[in-house]
């Protein structure tokens, strides 16, 4: 009896390690999945090779009228701080006036200019009209 419980130990023991190691490399992976799909472009392609659909909608849009390239929001794509969805931050060093104003609205704590906005679909920000008292 005892030998049989060594033995079951050691089998379990044996299986938890080879699922610990075939795990891990998995989770290392995931950790980074995002940023694999853009580590490199071949050349002669672009942003608009795989990403079509959105590159045609930032084509209509301001960003592209004033010359904002793929580039400058997220990132160059093999850096490894590329990032899929940029940070504020990124929209606060074109959108200097906008940013703060955004930061100090209580509604929109936690929120982005994307929130709101289409990410690749920019279209100017109309201001309404003051409140009638």
């Amino acid at each position: 009896m005892n030998s049989f419980c060594a033995r079951m130990f050691g089998l379990t023991l044996f299986v938890f390690l080879v699922l610990a190691i075939a795990v891990q490399p998995a989770t290392a992976q995931q950790d980074q999945a995002k940023h694999i799909f853009h580590r490199l472009i071949p050349a002669g392609d672009t942003c608009a090779t795989c990403h079509k659909a959105v590159y045609d909608q930032w084509k209509a849009s301001p960003h592209a009228a004033n010359g904002v390239e793929c580039t400058v929001c997220h990132g160059e794509t093999t850096a490894p701080d590329f990032a899929s969805r940029p940070a504020l931050s990124t929209c606060e060093t074109c959108h200097a006036d906008q940013v703060p104003q955004l930061k100090s609205d209580p509604f929109m704590k936690g929120k982005t200019c994307v929130s709101c906005h289409q990410a690749h679909i920019f279209v100017g920000h109309k201001k309404a009209a003051p409140a009638v008292k």
